[in-house]
């Protein structure tokens, strides 16, 4: 066991019961330091608050500046200029991660500080947005990293001082109580000895009376009052001195945060100032006066002021052209009365001043910067010399007028190139079309018929490339009208199956159960796809068969099916390269001259062109020797019944038509006018075989001033052609649509034009129909019944006459007579051939030039013309 004294903890004890000076130091001291733990924690956080909030201020600055530094960089995709603007930024000793981010996320460029141990950031992120006069683009984004360790240490290093400070004045308050005390305790230590000496009887103690009211207790007091002021004196100037030391740490404290604020801003400025320097635009800043404050390196390029002239002056007397000044005075004033500004924080193309007097045009956008002053701010302008941009454009304006006139200039040259080509080629086909319904012998038979089919090919080659040119130029367009498929795949049967025949191909077409019969699409270039698809099979097929399927496919969403249509052969077949280049235009799987099978190289190209137009593709599969199928899917919307007849009736016009027989039926009177006077004597035939009454006019002048004569009823039809001179077909029909009495008189356009819009803009001018030369006798027929409200029927073609019956007289009469039909058409038609030469050789190019001729010998153009010369001579 311990005795009272044997231990330090029971001193300790023994101490604090018997010492009331120990409790009441203890007592201080935990207060004191209960106070200073408070407040010294109040402090810090608040210190460490507002030194975090202007942290994260610079940090923010430095984003919004290097954002501004990005944005016309990274629209512009300058990887080089935003990783110069990364390293630039990267010499600030805080950034301790810079990341320029893609609108996706992708990283472009970044900046890791070299510091290998962790340290406390700041992070801040802010997009990047470029904005011209039209619209705001995001570009990216800044992923910004900002230490916080000259804070953490800044901070901490102030803790300790204060912490510090306020322990030395908890020790020093302590140490005054026990000094007080140990001196207040003598007038009692000479109380118990003045106690003592009384009890023993002793009075010579100098305090005896203390405790007493009477004049020595009295006087004891006041020499301890005395005393004890004393002492509180002394503790006074103590803590004075104390506190004076204090203040004078916290005041240097304060003054060396101040100065390091003052140097950080001060190289914070040079940062900004030469990040402004280095940015690709003129950064020009205006004072409340108008007076320029900042002006940058890129605007002493543009404006020719160097920064130390350009400083202090008045800016719209430095940039702004004389015929703007006075709108930039209103709108400063305006702004600074509170009116507001369209101008701040948008992009306006404006025109500045150089210094020698230039006006150029500048991308210019402002906006309003507050300045250290309380309640000031200032004007940054960002400044974009355009000139370049503009001239580009001013190019690219010229360039497109220039191929919109190189287009018009196409289309003009594709339209005097049909009507050109084919007013000869109607000549040919309906002198030839005549012929055939003479009294011919087996071989002038056999000669006009081949002169007719090649001439009826040569239409088809020509129409290819005439397509083929609408769709390079794109003006080739599907329509979209109800139509009944069996009508087409009959018509394709009708066309492709005398060649089949030719050639004894078993001829197949199937139509698969659950195929729609009324569609809506394009009937036309259907067929026209199929019948290119069928022939091309024929021709590459020397025995077996061919098939034309149409199958159902599927359904879609919006109620339209998707019909398969496939043409398969036993032909040649092809390898995969002659495939590769199957539908390239001008390219055969053989192209040599010398080729068992001839053709343009045309005909699928188009076809894939207008399969494309409709929505689908065609796809090939071959083998060598074992022949193709072509095939290609293709949306339909329905139709019905009652569409298809609405649109047969829209077709169909007014006129009722009679079915009656040449010689009982009223004789109609029509007005042909044409200028070519071949194609006068092939219509008037076509029209006389029907038993018409025809009259002919050689333009539209004398078409109009012949039924302003002859009056409204004096005609029952016109067949106007729209090219010719004095006055043409469109013209002369607005001439007489503008006279009410002509206003139900039928008026059907014929024209050589087979480029698409022709028919619409002959019917917008009142015209009723519309026929295409070389004259189909069918589709003229169908016309005039249509609208004459007549019976026509074709006349085929008269048999050969047997050779045995036929006189030799009259084989000579008919060739001569035919002879000088050809002679005529000859002589009248060699003004077209001289025309069309040069412009046949520059639309079509060598190579075609030559499939052309081979393709002709093919089918024995040249040597049915032979025949006929030579037929020709032995009549003379």
């Amino acid at each position: 066991m311990l005795s009272d004294g044997g231990g330090p903890l029971t001193q300790v004890r023994l101490a604090w019961r018997r010492n009331i000076l120990l409790r009441l130091g203890f007592g201080i001291f935990l207060a004191v330091a209960i106070s200073t733990a408070i407040y010294t924690t109040y402090v810090m956080q608040t210190l460490r608050s507002e030194a975090e909030q202007n942290l994260r201020e610079r940090a923010e600055r430095l984003a919004a500046v290097l954002s501004q530094a990005l944005a016309r960089p990274l629209f512009d995709m300058n990887s080089a200029a935003v990783s110069s603007v990364v390293d630039a930024s990267g010499a600030t000793p805080e950034v301790l991660v810079l990341r320029v981010l893609a609108p996706n996320g992708a990283e472009l460029a970044s900046y890791v500080s070299p510091m290998k141990e962790p340290v406390a950031s700041i992070r801040v992120r802010r997009e990047i947005q470029f904005s011209d006069a039209r619209r705001v683009y995001p570009v990216g984004a800044i992923d910004l990293s900002y230490s916080r360790q000259q804070m953490d240490t800044d901070l901490n290093r102030q803790i300790f001082n204060t912490v510090a400070a306020n322990l030395l004045l908890a020790m020093g308050i302590v140490l005054s109580i026990f000094i007080v005390g140990r001196r207040a305790a003598r007038p009692f230590a000479d109380i118990r000895v003045a106690l003592e000496k009384l009890t023993r009887g002793e009075t010579d103690i100098k305090l005896s009376g203390i405790g007493r009211e009477d004049q020595v207790g009295r006087l004891s007091d006041a020499v301890l009052r005395f005393r004890d002021t004393l002492t509180r004196l002394r503790d006074a100037e103590r803590e004075l001195r104390d506190l004076n030391a204090e203040l004078e740490q916290r005041i240097s404290a304060r003054t060396g945060e101040l100065t390091r604020s003052t140097q950080q801003a001060r190289d914070s400025q040079a940062k900004l100032q030469t990040i402004v320097d280095t940015a690709l635009d003129a950064v020009v800043r205006m004072d409340l006066d108008g007076r320029i404050v900042g002006w940058n390196r890129q605007a002493e390029v543009i404006f020719g002021w160097r920064r130390d002239e350009a400083l202090g002056l008045e800016l719209d007397k430095t940039i702004i052209p004389p015929r703007f000044r006075y709108e930039h005075k209103r709108g400063m004033q305006r702004y600074l009365t509170g009116a507001g500004s369209g101008v701040l924080d948008t992009r306006i193309e404006v025109y500045a001043l150089r210094r020698d007097g230039e006006e150029f045009p500048i991308e210019l956008s402002i906006t309003q910067v507050k300045t250290e002053e309380r309640d000031s701010f200032e004007f940054c302008a960002f400044i974009r010399d355009i000139s370049e941009r503009r001239e580009r454009e001013q190019k690219l304006v010229t360039a497109n007028v220039m191929a919109e006139a190189a287009s018009i200039a196409k289309s003009e040259f594709l339209a005097n190139m049909s009507h050109e080509i084919r007013t000869p080629m109607s000549a040919v086909i309906g002198m030839a079309y005549l012929a055939l319904r003479t009294d011919l012998t087996a071989r002038q038979h056999d000669y006009v018929s081949k002169i007719h089919r090649a001439a009826l090919t040569l239409l088809g080659i020509i129409n290819d490339i005439l397509d083929f040119s609408k769709i390079e130029a794109g003006r080739l367009e599907v329509e979209a009208i109800p139509f009944a498929l069996e009508d087409v795949l009959a018509h394709v049967h009708s066309v492709t199956a005398q060649r089949a025949a030719d050639k004894r191909l078993a001829y197949v077409t199937d139509v698969a159960p659950g195929v729609p019969r009324y569609l809506v699409g394009d009937p036309l270039r259907l067929g026209q796809v199929l019948i290119n698809l069928v022939n091309n099979a024929v021709k590459f097929t020397l025995e077996g068969q061919l098939e034309l399927r149409c199958a159902l496919q599927g359904a879609l969403a919006d109620g339209k099916v998707v019909l398969r249509f496939s043409v398969h052969d036993t032909g040649i077949g092809m390898t995969p390269p002659q495939k590769a280049r199957l539908f390239r235009a001008f390219s055969q799987a053989n192209g040599s001259t010398t080729r068992q099978y001839g053709g343009t190289g045309l005909g699928l190209s188009i076809s894939q062109q207008l399969v494309r137009l409709m929505g689908g593709n065609i796809e090939v599969q071959t083998e060598v020797d074992r022949g193709s199928t072509f095939h290609f899917d293709l949306p339909f919307a329905l139709s019905d019944a009652a569409a298809l007849s609405l649109q047969a009736a829209l077709h169909q016009g007014p006129a009722n038509e009679v079915t009656a027989d040449a010689g009982v039926r009223r004789t109609a009177r029509v007005l042909l006018a044409e200028d070519s006077v071949d194609n006068q004597e092939v219509t008037r035939e076509l029209l006389q075989l029907q038993g018409l009454d025809v009259e002919v006019v050689a333009d539209g002048r004398e078409a109009v001033d012949r039924l302003m004569r002859a009056g409204p009823r004096a005609y029952d039809l016109v067949l106007m052609d729209l090219s010719m001179p004095v006055l043409d077909g469109h013209e002369a029909t607005r001439l007489l649509r503008a006279d009410n009495r002509f206003s139900e008189l039928p008026i059907i356009a014929v024209t050589s034009h087979a480029l698409s819009g022709v028919q619409a803009r002959c019917l917008e001018e009142g015209m009723q129909d519309f026929v295409t030369k070389p004259i189909d006798p069918q589709r003229l027929y169908s016309v005039l019944s249509r609208w004459l409200g007549m019976s026509m029927k074709v006349i085929p073609p008269r048999p050969p006459l047997p050779e045995a019956v036929v006189d030799v007289a009259d084989a000579r009469k008919a060739l001569r007579e035919l002879a000088a039909l050809v002679g005529e058409f000859s002589g009248e038609s060699q003004e077209y051939f001289e025309r069309a030469r040069p412009a046949l050789t520059t639309l079509l190019p060598l190579e075609l030039m030559v499939r052309l001729d081979h393709h002709m010998g093919q089918y024995e153009f040249e040597a049915a013309a032979g025949l006929l010369a030579q037929a020709i001579k032995e009549t003379t």
